[in-house]
């Protein structure tokens, strides 16, 4: 008996193998394709779907089940389906509606403010670096009005992007229609018998593969939403209360507070950009009110650990140095998405290595 179970056991991780390889070149193949807006919003409908399924399930099922005849029964059972479908389109259509006006306003805001804010950082930079020995300042590769004069430029790729993001806001609105409709679909697909026989097991074993995926993926995004509300919290407290209350005001504020919440939506890498940042813009007030925003950034971010620690370490056990590995090599190979789904790969993979015994 021990070895037919054991048989089974082998001859389901086969498939499960087929699935994990299947993920991965999908995952490689639709960034590859520059459709990775799409992924992101699909898998964050998939998860959604799901949500929202089972919930209706729960809710009208003991219901459904009083009716006698297998005709109701069965009319009234695609009711759970049908108000799925219809909450998740409103909801996709209301959040793109906010999505569209959140990006307006900060859009808005970096237009006017973000050229001041980086040229109020840089001459930060250049204060601190001109008191350095000359020793020092030898091995600089650059000044930093350099880079601000290669980020200013009209011919920079960083202003070609701002630019041609109407052009390619329609590409992206199709993305956005197409990740809705498969990700509505593959979210409520469940695996059939065969004229009678059992489920066939790639379906299963896809599907199984599938929501761990998923898990992972709403596991660190939803740990990356509370640490970005929790970041953007403590930052407000920090700038608006801490600091006037020793007379220092930070310039920028609002510009400051967007910056840390969007950024604080990278796991591991974006609590780096948005420290460096606040750190560059307190360095004019003196060397205790920086090494106090360094003391007070060090104490909020290892309170962050118990978020991380209690959403993600119980299941997936990856350390911040292999997330930073997974999130830089996502960036290189694949740009802005291969930097948000790269994480959610790689713990997707270690999921399974444990799964597995592998580590």
């Amino acid at each position: 008996m021990s070895n037919s179970v054991q048989h089974q056991n082998q001859y389901n991780v086969r498939w499960e193998y087929a699935s994990v390889v299947g993920i991965l070149a999908i995952w490689v193949s639709m960034l590859s394709l520059k459709i990775g807006v799409g992924l992101i919003a699909g898998l964050a409908i998939f998860a959604l779907t799901r949500f929202t399924r089972r919930g209706f399930v729960r809710l009208l099922q003991p219901h459904i089940n009083k009716f006698n005849g297998a005709f109701m029964r069965g009319l009234f059972g695609w009711l759970p389906t049908f108000l799925t479908t219809a909450v998740v389109a409103a909801a996709v259509v209301l959040l793109g509606i906010g999505l569209n006006s959140g990006v307006r306003f900060v859009l808005a805001t970096m237009a006017q403010q973000g050229p001041q804010l980086i040229e109020e950082a840089l001459r930060n930079l250049n204060s601190v670096t001109a008191s350095l020995p000359q020793v020092i300042k030898e091995h600089i590769p650059g000044k930093p009005s350099e880079l601000f004069k290669m980020i200013s430029k009209d011919n920079s790729d960083f202003v070609g992007y701002i630019r041609s993001f109407g052009g390619a806001s329609f590409f992206v609105f199709l993305q956005l229609v197409f990740a809705l409709i498969l990700g509505v679909s593959a979210a409520l697909m469940v695996p059939t018998p065969v004229a009678g026989g059992p489920v066939r097991p790639l379906a299963t074993a896809w599907l199984e593969t599938l929501e761990r995926y998923v898990r992972c993926f709403t596991l660190l995004m939803g740990a990356q939403v509370y640490v970005s509300i929790w970041n953007t919290f403590c930052t407000a407290v920090f700038i608006y209360g801490i600091l006037p209350a020793f007379d220092v005001v930070l310039p920028f504020r609002e510009l400051l507070l967007m910056f840390t919440a969007v950024a604080s939506l990278i796991p591991a890498a974006g609590n780096i950009m948005a420290n460096t940042l606040i750190l560059v813009l307190t360095i004019r007030y003196g060397v205790f009110v920086a090494v106090g925003s360094v003391m007070y950034l060090f104490i909020i971010h290892k309170l962050e650990y118990f978020v991380n620690g209690y959403i993600i370490g119980r299941n997936v056990r990856a350390s911040v140095p292999e997330m930073l590995i997974a999130i830089i090599l996502g960036e290189v190979a694949f740009g802005l998405p291969g930097l948000i789904t790269a994480p959610v790969t790689y713990a997707f993979l270690k999921m399974h290595w444990q799964r597995w015994g592998w580590v």
